[in-house]
């Protein structure tokens, strides 16, 4: 069961980062690497007002200049909004400057507005996810490309691991035919969703393509806070952190159809008994029965929600790797086949 961080670079609510707060995130993912976190995943999103990053491979670039061993992801590129070849031309660059540590998310984006702003009919979304990834696929291990032309600079792995997001039914259907994993993320009650997520639609997909669970990388996202004082950290700093992030998720779907795993529910003391958040003991009795359910390879979680001070962002880091990690790692070998096993 590996661990890895997920940063959107906001550290503060409401407004950009300033080039001190990247010297933070870059200490942060330092001390990742130190303590002996997995890696580290970045994500995105377009014409927002509070400064959330919209430019995951730059930011994966320098990462990789402060670090050796950590493996770099992207959680997600939002592939409908942007042409193919930019993609895999620049993750190839990027696995090249981390010595082949990339990993490729991928997802199909629901934000209207971005949409808007880049002249994409969200009607074309599932177009243009099966063709990009299919382009895509096509020169993770350098080459020509279907356009016809070379990838300029190949990559150190052969091939770049690709991994893609979404809950719905064809986005898991999708990421078990053309990936090597897939993506998920809750917020409202993780143990159930994800348990009735795999049940349900990724186990069917497996069965459905003839594809083996194991070599198969299942990641998710959610809150993760280790704290013996969890009811106070929460309720004073993490929880309206949280209450936060899931407001501004709730404002960008507008009307559009909810794409899942939000909790825009106002309970945060609900948000705090399903989110795994507490003691390390519990967290990891509750991260194994999960995985007898879901068998997930990965969890990445939030390392700093948006307002959560610098300080405190990085002495959790330390908790968890002195409390957390050494428990689950103890009881949940490595899955047969996994693409990142040793990494």
């Amino acid at each position: 069961m590996d661990f890895s961080l997920f940063l959107d670079l906001r550290p503060r609510q409401g407004a950009p980062m300033t080039s001190e707060d990247f010297e933070q995130a870059v200490q942060l993912v330092r001390a990742a690497e130190r303590l002996g976190f997995h890696g580290v995943w970045t994500s995105e999103q377009h014409g927002v007002d509070d400064g959330y990053l919209p430019a995951q491979l730059p930011v994966l670039a320098a990462f990789a200049r402060e670090t050796t061993t950590l493996r770099l992801g992207t959680g997600v590129i939002l592939l409908p909004l942007t042409h193919p070849r930019h993609v895999v031309e620049e993750a190839c660059v990027v696995d090249v400057i981390s010595n082949g540590r990339l990993t490729l998310g991928l997802g199909a984006g629901n934000y209207p507005n971005e949409f808007r702003i880049f002249g994409v009919d969200p009607a074309d979304r599932r177009r243009l996810m099966e063709d990009g990834v299919t382009f895509i696929k096509a020169g993770l291990s350098g080459g020509i490309l279907p356009d016809g032309s070379w990838v300029n600079i190949p990559p150190v792995q052969r091939p770049i691991p690709l991994v893609l997001g979404g809950l719905v039914a064809p986005a898991i259907d999708r990421a078990v035919r053309l990936a090597d994993g897939h993506f998920a993320y809750s917020f409202s009650n993780p143990e159930q969703t994800l348990a009735e997520l795999y049940g349900e639609q990724i186990r069917p997909a497996l069965d459905r393509h003839d594809r083996s669970p194991d070599g198969f990388r299942l990641l998710f996202a959610s809150v993760l806070w280790q704290s013996d004082s969890a009811e106070s950290e929460w309720r004073d700093v993490i929880g309206p952190a949280f209450a936060y992030q899931q407001r501004k998720y709730a404002e960008w779907e507008e009307s559009a159809a909810t794409a899942g795993g939000y909790a825009f529910a106002t309970d945060l003391d609900q948000s705090r008994r399903e989110l795994f958040v507490g003691p390390p003991d519990q967290l990891a009795e509750r991260l194994v029965s999960l995985r007898d359910r879901y068998p997930f390879d990965e969890v990445v979680f939030w390392a700093r929600l948006p307002g959560v001070p610098f300080s405190l962002a990085m002495e959790h880091l330390e908790r968890l790797a002195s409390g957390l990690l050494p428990m689950v790692r103890e009881a949940s070998p490595v899955r047969v086949g996994d693409y990142s096993a040793g990494s």
